[in-house]
């Protein structure tokens, strides 16, 4: 896999979204590239401060609500 297309399909890795056989190619690529493995560190470093976030604090009900109303979601 060449690095054109690990980024380009690196927030599907990362949401853990691709087929196992192209995963593995990424992880591979990952392992050996210095100029795509900081990319990867960074998106995974807001994945988490966005999840260290969400546990923070979380939206008011009302907001909630809104969205599950737009969305179509019970």
């Amino acid at each position: 896999m060449e690095c054109r297309e690990v980024l380009i399909c690196l927030w599907e890795y990362l949401d853990e979204e691709l087929r196992p056989e192209q995963a593995e190619a990424v992880a591979a690529h990952l392992s050996h590239c210095g100029a795509c493995y900081p990319a990867y560190c960074c998106d995974r470093a807001l994945l988490d401060l966005l999840a260290r976030q969400r546990r923070a604090c979380s939206a008011p009900a009302a907001l909630l609500m809104s969205i599950r109303i737009h969305l179509k979601v019970s």
